[in-house]
Parts: structure tokens; C-alpha cells; sequence
């Protein structure tokens, strides 16, 4: 086994730089319509005159999609050609977008988004599965993060800009124009699948899922559900704690800012300190957020919190898909991580209607946070000690 890269005896041929870069981008810009959707989802409701509640259907039809199209990449990830599938589904991608806004009624729209979904599933498993076969997949993890924190922040600033039910179809129009990027990025994709070198086993010798692959992708499942649970609640407690909108918004527009400050940190300091301190401090980070959330804090205070938590969020998400894809020798549950991401971040907040009523509400925020961040670290520890009982002994 190579104990550098935790790999074992299978090496793949790797992608070249250009691949990597290429994407990196995909990565980047397949989260296009995801990250719109707080802002689209209601603006397809309204444009279809449907009533408020159901633009939850466009999310979870988009969701769903997503979902769909990454399982199909995770199962046929050695017969697929590259590029010409990448190229299909960022067309896919465009076209049905745009058919959301060109459908004649709200239902057909919904089936766009979840064909949508499907288009950037695909995209962002394979940007997952190259990225995570690159020779440093931290770094490359750390500039996707960075990438969809700056395109987060041109789509919700962009659509707002471009009117409002009547904007759809321009709306629609820019969202794809954004996924077209993809086409050119695609052309630097191989044709075929990454090869397994003729020297090593091949992959039907090796395990399909290795324990310590699957432990660490459900590490990187349970952070995502503790973070998404202070990113859909910390706006709720600074209105319960009496701060305006104002303040609340420009708290998290530069918490984004602190994480896309955490993804250039991972990015620099990739595995050069081992794996657990990062990871610990990750948590730690995440935990001292929560405390500092409270009913009587000011926005000062505020600030500090979802500056803390962003920042722990942007950095640990790269870290922990980097130490997934360094156990995970066939590259299938690495392009499933931005799905479990995605599930995750619908789970955890979930998690907090659990509690009864009665509690108060940054009660159940810290308590569902701060357990779900344990058990990330725990199943993260567990991992790791199963992880170096395979490596070989000096």
C-alpha cells in the first residue's frame, strides 16, 4: 500500500493538470441553479401564480435531480466517456433552465428543475471523481468551495437585479448563459475514463467500498447537516435576539466572504498538518460559533458567530472531501460527496423541529449543532483508526 496517499495497491493514471483545472470549474459553476434556488424557487412560483409553500417543490424537484444525476455517475463511472458526457449535461443543464421559464404551467416547470438537477448532478459528480484522482485533491476541493462561494454571490446578487415574476424567462437567460462556461471547460476532459495502471490490480481485484471510505464520507455528511443547521437558523436567532435585516444580511454576505477566506486556507495547508488537528480545530471552530450565538448578543457578537461558523464551514468542507477521496480507491464515493453535502444540509436543520417546542429555539439550535459535530469528529476518529491499522509496517 502507498502510505502517502492511503490509496493502496491501486493507482489510477490520474488526470492531467488541464483536467483538473477544467474541473475545478465545472465544480464551480455546476452549482449554478443550487445556489440560486433560495431566490428561484419562490420566483417560479410567483411567475406560475402558485401559491408561496409550493416553491418548496421546485427545491426538492431540483434537489432530487441533482441526486439522480450523481448516482448515475457514482455507478457507470468507469464506462463514461468524459468529456462527451460532461458536454451533455451542461447543454441539459442550459436548455432545461430554460424551458422552466417557457413551460406553460407551474408542474412542467417543476419537472425542468429536476431535469436541471439532473444536468448538474453529473457535472458535479465527475468534478468530484477528477478532482478527488488528482494528486492533490485537497487544494483542488478548496478552489471548487471557493469558486461556488463567488458564484453564490453573483446569482443571489444577480437575480434581485433582474426584476421580478415578469423577469423569469431574462432570469432564466442568465442562469444558463453562467452554465455555458461549462462547454469550453469540458473540452479539456479526456474521452475516456481514468485507466488503472497494467503493473497494480485492477479494479475488479479491489474492494468496491472500503469501510474507511465510507466512515469518513459519513463524517463529511454529518458536518454538513451541523453547519446547515446554523446557515438556515442563524438569520431566525438574530431576529429572535432583536437585530434588524439589515445587519443579519450583512452579517452573512461577510461571513461568505470569511468562507471563501476558510477554502484558501485549505487550499494552502492541504494534509501538511496531518488530518486530525485540522479536523479538530474545524469542529472546535464550529462549537465556539454556537456559544457565541445567544438572545442577548449584539451585532457585533453576531458578526463574530456566522463569521466563525462560515469560515469553519468553507475550510472543513475541502478538507474532509480531500480525506475521503485519499482512501477511496475506485473515485465512486468521492463523486457522491457534493450530493451528501446537499442531504445533509436538508437533514440537519430538520433535526432541530425534533425537540419539543417548549425548549427555546438556541437551545435546540446548540444542542443539534454541537451533537452533530461530535459525532462528525467521532466518525472521523473511528475512520482514521481504521485507516492506519491497513497501512503497512515499517
Amino acid at each position: 500500500m502507498n502510505a502517502a496517499t492511503g490509496r493502496g495497491a491501486l493507482q489510477h493514471s490520474g488526470p492531467a493538470r488541464a483536467e483538473v483545472l477544467a474541473a475545478i470549474l465545472i465544480g464551480g459553476l455546476g452549482v449554478t441553479q443550487v445556489v440560486a434556488m433560495p431566490l428561484l424557487a419562490s420566483l417560479i412560483a410567483e411567475a406560475y401564480g402558485a401559491a408561496e409553500i409550493n416553491s418548496g417543490l421546485v427545491g426538492l424537484a431540483n434537489l432530487l435531480g441533482t441526486a439522480a444525476g450523481s448516482l448515475c455517475v457514482t455507478i457507470w463511472l468507469k464506462r463514461l466517456p468524459f468529456r462527451l458526457t460532461s458536454i451533455s449535461a451542461a447543454f441539459l443543464a442550459c436548455l432545461t433552465q430554460l424551458g422552466v421559464a417557457l413551460v406553460p404551467d407551474f408542474n412542467s416547470a417543476v419537472l425542468m428543475e429536476a431535469l436541471a438537477g439532473v444536468g448538474a448532478g453529473i457535472l458535479l459528480a465527475l468534478s468530484a471523481a477528477i478532482v478527488g484522482a488528482s494528486k492533490n485533491a485537497d487544494r483542488g476541493f478548496a478552489f471548487i468551495l471557493t469558486l461556488q462561494a463567488l458564484i453564490a454571490v453573483i446569482v443571489l446578487l444577480a437575480i434581485p437585479a433582474l426584476g421580478g415574476a415578469s423577469a423569469l424567462l431574462p432570469v432564466g437567460l442568465f442562469l444558463a448563459a453562467v452554465q455555458l462556461l461549462l462547454v469550453p471547460a469540458s473540452l479539456a476532459l479526456r474521452q475516456s475514463p481514468f485507466t488503472v495502471a497494467p503493473e497494480v490490480r485492477t479494479v475488479t481485484e479491489a474492494p468496491m467500498l472500503h469501510p474507511d471510505a465510507l466512515l469518513k464520507a459519513a463524517s463529511y455528511f454529518v458536518f454538513s447537516a451541523a453547519v446547515g443547521v446554523l446557515w438556515v437558523f442563524a438569520g431566525v436567532l438574530g431576529a429572535v435576539a432583536g437585530l434588524s435585516d439589515g445587519p443579519i444580511g450583512l452579517a452573512l454576505a461577510v461571513g461568505n466572504i470569511a468562507a471563501i477566506a476558510g477554502s484558501l486556507l485549505a487550499a494552502l495547508i492541504t494534509s501538511r498538518f496531518g488530518r486530525i488537528g485540522p479536523v479538530l480545530t474545524v469542529c472546535l471552530t464550529v462549537a465556539l460559533s454556537v456559544f457565541l450565538f445567544a438572545d442577548d448578543m449584539s451585532v457585533a457578537r453576531f458578526y463574530a458567530a456566522s463569521g466563525l461558523f462560515l469560515f469553519a464551514w468553507g475550510g472543513g468542507l475541502p478538507l474532509m472531501m480531500g480525506i475521503v477521496s485519499e482512501v477511496d480507491a475506485t473515485e465512486r464515493v468521492t463523486s457522491l460527496l457534493p450530493v451528501l453535502a446537499f442531504a445533509g444540509m436538508g437533514i440537519g436543520p430538520a433535526l432541530v423541529s425534533l425537540f419539543p417546542e417548549a425548549y427555546d429555539l438556541f437551545l435546540r439550535v446548540s444542542v443539534s449543532t454541537l451533537s452533530l459535530t461530535v459525532l462528525s469528529f467521532s466518525l472521523f476518529i473511528i475512520a482514521h483508526l481504521v485507516w492506519r491499522r491497513h497501512l503497512p509496517r515499517s
